[in-house]
């Protein structure tokens, strides 16, 4: 006996192809519709963006020149002398955090240069492990509190020292594995910005402007750069210039935004925006904004890309909002998620789970299409340049374009076109913070001097490029300089 008919199997089938040819013909509705919208919108904000008030473009991703964040800030300065609109530096903070008595002494350099040299006001918060106050688990306690007194000389009540539990990986060997606890600095609720600095860095400026944001961004940060190729860029420039069919001169924005500045103006629909095609996966907006969605049927994504973008937020300085909301979606959701997968770090869980770029355009749309007014962008591009520069980068030829033209997809051009170049001198000196990366080389304070990791020309292994002894010398600076810092360390 049977225990399935033919015909049953032949209805099952019937419904089986059924429910899919559904689930296409959804799919292609929604594409299409989407398709329609877009047009327009794009189109709406192209012609209308002028005279627009509170309405944000919700298909963008935009980046905000340096140009531009520093008109934002004298705005502020021009209105509390003028106005007499007293600015709270009390609500805004300089974030370290440090679960490695290695790093304790750059908290010290960063703190102290930032209260002498540079004069910010803003409090000044270190986020220290508790195990290293341990003395059962502490094997430099008496080190570490001479430092910590230290830091907290540079001025009693703008330093805040803050004792934490780490957010530890388990089964993790690796040196990163406490990095997690970088996520802490989203719980600086009493703060209404912060900016969070990794520690291994050298900080050569004041970054006070950073905290001068529109007030609707609750997350600024430098992309990752180091990732893009040649081709990247050009397809980048292409886009813009022929596709979007706007100027890729990086002038013709920043003239309009410190004029709009200056009346009062919003700006974000008039910032250069970052090209779709360094982070999403299709020429096609509305397939990528289906495909977004993790509510969707599985069947939804039958056409969808699989390519991993190459571009992401760097995690070493972030402009953050902090939020309870926000920290208890990490702790609840996001955290569980990538706690027990290897090689899952802070960094991962930001661009996958918090502020994934393409995720972005979607919650964007989809939020601008139920409530057009009340939809507020939450994020924004910092130039890399200047606020996330690699060490690495200075011996790199393939990045010294990217340097100069730290606002992908446009450049710096003279009245007669031509590029605008920075010297590799004025590139570390238009940096505000530089990171140190350059593997196999661990980090300086792991060497007695710059002799025993120097760069130098090698002529054997030149690749005869003029600019390599430039390079080496450049490079040299910036860490001669570092560790001539590093002698207030001295306990």
């Amino acid at each position: 006996m049977r225990l399935v008919s033919k015909r049953r199997i032949r209805f099952l089938i019937f419904i089986l192809v059924g429910v899919f040819s559904v689930c296409i013909i959804s799919r292609c509705v929604v594409h299409f519709q989407y398709n329609e919208e877009i047009k327009y919108y794009k189109k709406f904000f192209q012609q209308k963006k002028d005279g627009l008030q509170e309405i944000y473009n919700p298909l963008e991703i935009k980046q905000i020149p340096g140009e531009t964040i520093d008109d934002l800030y004298s705005a502020s300065l021009e209105k509390e002398l003028k106005n007499n609109q007293i600015i709270e530096w009390s609500k805004f903070a300089y974030v370290n955090y440090v679960t490695d008595v290695d790093y304790l002494c750059n908290t010290l350099i960063i703190f102290n240069d930032l209260k002498e040299q540079f004069k910010t006001k803003a409090k000044l918060v270190l986020l220290i492990s508790r195990d290293l106050l341990d003395p059962d688990t502490s094997a430099k306690i008496d080190q570490i509190k001479l430092l910590l007194d230290k830091i907290q000389a540079i001025d009693e009540s703008q330093v805040i020292i803050k004792l934490i539990d780490n957010i530890v990986k388990p089964k993790d060997p690796t040196p990163w594995n406490e990095s997690l606890t970088k996520l802490l600095v989203f719980n600086q609720t009493e703060f209404e910005r912060v900016i969070y600095l990794d520690n291994d860095a050298t900080l050569r400026s004041s970054l006070d402007e950073l905290f001068f944001l529109p007030k609707y961004i609750k997350f600024a940060a430098p992309l990752t750069y180091w990732f893009l190729s040649e081709h990247d860029l050009e397809k980048s420039y292409h886009e813009i210039k022929f596709k979007e069919k706007q100027p890729i001169n990086l002038g013709s924005y920043t003239k309009v935004l410190a004029n709009r500045i200056r009346k009062g103006q919003m700006i974000y629909n008039h910032l250069p925006s970052l090209p779709h095609s360094l982070y999403l996966n299709s020429n096609n907006i509305a397939q990528d904004i289906i495909s977004s969605t993790s509510s969707s049927s599985p069947l939804f994504y039958f056409h969808g890309s699989k390519k991993v973008s190459k571009l992401k937020f760097a995690s070493n300085l972030m402009v953050i909002k902090p939020s309870k909301k926000t920290f208890d979606e990490i702790v609840e959701d996001t955290l569980p998620k990538i706690i027990n997968k290897k090689d899952k770090y802070d960094m991962d869980l930001i661009n996958e789970e918090l502020y994934n770029l393409k995720k972005i355009i979607y919650k964007q749309f989809i939020f601008f299409r139920k409530v057009r007014k009340l939809f507020k962008p939450e994020v924004l591009v910092l130039p890399f340049a200047r606020y996330g520069l690699l060490t690495g980068s200075l011996k790199n030829p393939k990045h010294y374009s990217m340097i100069s033209n730290d606002v992908l997809g446009y450049k710096n051009l003279d009245e007669n076109g031509d590029e605008i170049t920075r010297s590799l001198d004025d590139a570390v000196t238009y940096s505000k913070y530089i990171h140190f990366s350059d593997y196999p080389i661990g980090k300086p304070w792991v060497y007695q001097s710059v002799k025993d990791f120097e760069c130098n020309v090698e002529k054997e292994k030149s690749r005869g490029l003029e600019l390599e002894p430039q390079a080496c010398s450049v490079w040299n600076s910036v860490y001669e300089s570092y560790m001539q810092t590093r002698k207030i360390c001295s306990v």
